[in-house]
């Protein structure tokens, strides 16, 4: 077992760290392509996530994005689908979606901190919900 953190290190060459890193990663795309699937084929709705993540390290960023695209085409590859998209990005400072004007999706982006977003969110589904 390796005596430091299980992170990745800019030009990491520990074996021990980039096996697990490699694994996680696999479980990750494995995870990933069933939820694609089965909102394409079975009408899911899902919901990306996305807080506190700003454009200085964009990776995360990048991800819910490419998530959000790469479940979109599948959603379009099955015509009967009713399966549904959406990714809400909450930042203080960096809330815009920057991409095209794809209508497969919604993008919502929230300029606020993520606590505020969430109570905000959370009153506003139970304010929905007891209609």
């Amino acid at each position: 077992q390796p005596m430091r953190p299980n992170v990745l290190m800019f030009h990491d060459t520990d074996e021990n760290v980039l096996k697990e890193i490699y694994s996680q990663r696999e479980r990750y795309q494995t995870w990933e392509s069933l939820v694609e699937e089965k909102v394409a084929t079975n009408g899911g709705k899902f919901v990306i996530l996305e807080m506190g993540c700003g454009v200085n390290v964009p990776a995360v960023r990048q991800e819910s994005e490419e998530v959000l695209l790469d479940c979109a085409k599948e959603i379009q590859l099955q015509p009967a689908s009713d399966g549904s998209v959406c990714m809400i990005r909450i930042n203080p400072k960096d809330a815009k979606v920057e991409m095209s004007d794809d209508n497969s999706f919604e993008a919502i982006p929230i300029a606020s901190k993520a606590a505020s977003a969430l109570q905000k969110i959370d009153f506003w589904l139970e304010a929905f919900a007891g209609r």
